[in-house]
């Protein structure tokens, strides 16, 4: 029997890859298009949830397959608003990434960098296609790791941005990425006191939060303004999210399931916890749809529109076979044989 050796990366191993924000984009576009055209394999997340002191916390198993590309894998993925408090990760896992001819494992991968490179990109992606012409103000609320993520892509992909308003919780967080950011943005970078200063009347927020507080009301929202982020609708008042013209969801069944789950949840003083505050909008299309041109983003300068992601399997196995293939192109990473 042949010996069978499997790649192995550490965080640290993913992070000297240097995907640039092109070459993740670039990838995540193409699995996009495969869940347009419906060339791919996955399911809603399966998932257990060891609540502990906070009960949106999670671990899913997240398979998937893309026939086009040519890629399969496993992501097995934990979140846990509260670890920072022990000063770890709130996102932490694994990526299995398989050969489609045989099912062998060829590679097994740090997720939690790869996650915030996937969540990043596809809010960047349908942000880029939904923000109105000429976007000049960037409101991010959340200023860790996926903030950090989300801030690097949309300054890349949107290029018109001239100000970004920043607003955390945490003073130091802030100014820590006002200094990170400031190096490469040519704008102003404004550290916000609240919520209101930072996300009203601008053209794109972005929320990176663990949607305990609704960040976002009807009156901040202004016509023309575009909203993505990456706790479902938490982030908005229920009279902010209906507001939006449109409403775009990565996977319909991913949403739906979501919004089942959700309506079943209460926090922890026994409070419903909806995904989506007053239920799921209509949906009006998946980005995929939007990046297969089969439907457009936005259609008038005054439409509200507000895009939330849940997060698709796919489009992390695609990013799998990114890293797999870039690391052995620079011989990044140990083997350790399976067989």
């Amino acid at each position: 029997m042949k010996s069978i050796e499997v790649l192995l990366l550490s965080r640290n191993d993913v992070v000297e890859l240097g995907l640039a924000p092109s070459k993740v984009v670039s990838v995540v576009e193409d699995a996009l298009r495969e869940h347009a055209a419906g060339t791919y394999e996955m399911h809603p997340k399966i998932g257990v949830h060891p609540t502990g002191t906070d009960p949106a916390n999670f671990i899913h198993a997240m398979p998937a397959y893309l026939r086009r590309l040519g890629a399969c894998g496993l992501k097995w993925v934990a979140g846990f608003a509260q670890n920072y408090q022990r000063d770890l990760p709130n996102v932490t896992g694994l990526q299995v990434y398989n050969d489609t001819a045989t099912g062998i494992p060829l590679a097994v991968m740090d997720c939690s960098y790869l996650t915030g490179l996937r969540t990043a990109a596809v809010s960047a992606i349908i942000a880029r296609r939904s923000v109105v012409s000429g976007a000049r103000t960037l409101a991010l609320v959340g200023c860790g790791f996926e903030g950090s993520m989300h801030l690097r892509f949309l300054v890349d992909q949107i290029p018109t941005l001239k100000q970004i308003r920043l607003r955390d919780i945490r003073p130091t967080a802030m100014a820590a990425m006002k200094d990170r950011v400031s190096s490469e943005f040519q704008g102003d970078v404004i550290l916000c006191e609240d919520n209101e200063s930072c996300v009203k009347d601008a053209d794109l927020i972005t929320t990176c939060t663990n949607g305990d507080e609704q960040i976002i009301r009807p009156e901040w929202f202004k016509q023309g303004a575009f909203g993505v982020g990456i706790e479902g609708g938490c982030a908005y008042t229920a009279e902010a999210l209906h507001q939006a013209d449109k409403f775009i969801v990565d996977d319909v069944a991913l949403a739906e399931y979501f919004d089942k789950i959700g309506r079943a949840r209460l926090t922890a003083d026994g409070q419903p916890d909806p995904e989506f505050p007053g239920g799921m909008p209509p949906i009006y299309a998946t980005i995929g749809e939007i990046v297969a041109g089969t439907k457009p983003a936005r259609d008038s300068d005054q439409e509200r529109i507000v895009a939330l992601p849940i997060g698709m399997a796919i489009c992390d196995i695609a990013l799998a076979h990114l890293a797999y293939h870039t690391a052995l192109t620079r011989k990044v990473g140990q083997t350790f044989r399976l067989v």
